[in-house]
């Protein structure tokens, strides 16, 4: 027997089966730390929240948030905010504002998506102005378990020592605080949110709290406020040159008549253009549709002097022809048979009332657009010219609102001035999903 040949062969052998022992004992060591360690932590809880929101899973969902207790601590830090009128603080206070949000934010967890929007209500306004529905998440920043053991050096500075202490009193439960990155296109930047998670009897971990929420809030708000301004003094600028213009056209064209109708339409016309050029933001969704149902009724309402005219005209045409026809037989000697007259007072009267409620909408419409823009005077930002006022200057204003924001995540190919260049990314992954 080749006794080199054997022992080679045994070794080569034993080196297989030792690898196959040893992948075994790793993949049991991997299945072990999954089943007794991993799925106990806070980044699985993260994971399976996010698979529940993907699935659309309401009840994974409500496991692993405590839903109203985030917006009942959400709603006391809205109230304490100088920013809040005194009728949304009520709201917020007496739990009507909350459950609205509970039921949207549930509703679009099951559907995929937010409820539509049928009635701009003031709740529905102060969702979007807090961001509830433009608000999206970019990553996970950080994700660590509160005060997991002290070191005892006697060297640590006091700063370290301070940096320690608990953000809330220790009640034995076990917590975690998560650094969130969400971008929110209003704020045209991105922001750290602070989320607070807490170890469950089953050991899973559960969101209850986000820390610094009255800070984001605060920030959105005041950023909404100063594009809100800014859309209004637009938009005010623009009604007051369209009233200046038809006040011309008056005095050149003192009847309504087809000619007039003309020109009117032109200034309408050239308005809802440079309205259309406009970006609304969350705050102006009430006076955009103050202006669309003013284009709407402006042009019922031409429809209905250009119906007037033409039945005047035809009025007349009537009448003319009775009154030839009344000629002819008498010059003949003939006696004109008596034909029967058709109603027009019948027909006016419908088109004078169909008149007089586009008249009256439109009145109506001007009173609800001078509540929101005040009085029609010119000021310094007039001067420039309504092309100047336009939009595309509003990135500019940003800039200048948040220094540095330019050259934000430059890393990442992303200006945070520009949302739609933003990458798609699932809701708690760490990384972007270009």
């Amino acid at each position: 027997m080749n006794w080199k040949k054997w022992w080679t062969n045994m070794g080569i052998k034993g080196a297989i089966i030792f690898g196959i022992f040893l992948e075994i004992l790793l993949g049991a060591a991997a299945a072990a730390f999954y089943f007794m360690y991993y799925i106990h932590t806070p980044t699985y809880s993260i994971n399976a929240l996010q698979r529940a929101i993907q699935s659309n899973n309401v009840d994974d969902f409500q496991r692993y948030v405590d839903l109203d207790a985030i917006l009942q601590k959400g709603a006391a830090d809205l109230a304490g905010l100088d920013l809040v009128d005194a009728e949304m603080k009520k709201k917020l206070q007496d739990g009507s504002f909350v459950k609205l949000c509970r039921d949207d934010i549930l509703y679009s967890i099951s559907n995929g998506d937010w409820k539509e929007v049928k009635e701009i209500t003031p709740e529905i306004e102060f969702q979007d102005n807090i961001g509830l529905r433009t608000m999206s998440i970019r990553r996970i920043e950080y994700v660590v378990k509160d005060k997991p053991f002290k070191l005892q050096i006697p060297f640590l500075s006091d700063a370290t020592e301070e940096n320690q202490k608990q953000e809330e009193p220790d009640d034995g439960v076990v917590k975690a605080t998560i650094g969130v990155l969400v971008y929110e296109p209003n704020l045209g930047d991105s922001f750290l949110i602070k989320l607070k998670m807490r170890q469950m009897e089953d050991q899973s971990w559960q969101v209850y709290d986000v820390l610094n929420y009255g800070e984001f809030a605060e920030a959105i708000m005041k950023q909404n406020a100063r594009d809100y301004k800014r859309y209004v003094d637009k938009v005010r600028t623009n009604i007051k040159n369209t009233e200046d213009k038809f006040a011309a056209l008056k005095k050149k064209i003192p009847e309504i008549n087809k000619e007039w109708i003309i020109e009117s339409q032109k200034i309408m016309k050239e308005s809802c253009e440079q309205l259309d050029e406009l970006k609304v933001p969350v705050a102006g969704a009430k006076l955009d549709n103050l202006l669309n149902a003013r284009k709407s009724i402006f042009y019922d309402m031409m429809d209905m002097y250009y119906e007037s005219l033409n039945f005047r005209e035809k009025v007349a045409d009537y009448q003319k022809s009775a009154e030839e026809a009344a000629k002819s037989a008498a010059e003949k000697g003939q006696k004109q048979k008596k034909k029967r007259q058709p109603n027009f007072d019948k027909q006016a009267a419908k088109i004078d009332e169909r008149l007089a409620e586009a008249n009256k909408n439109w009145e109506t419409n001007k009173s609800e657009l001078a509540k929101i823009l005040g009085p029609l005077s010119r000021n310094a930002t007039e001067a420039r010219g309504l092309r100047a006022l336009r939009n595309n200057d509003d990135d500019a204003v940003r800039r200048a609102n948040y220094p540095g924001v330019e050259n934000a995540n430059t890393s990442e190919g992303v200006n945070p001035l520009r949302p739609e260049t933003l990458p798609e990314v699932s809701a708690f992954n760490a990384r972007p999903q270009i």
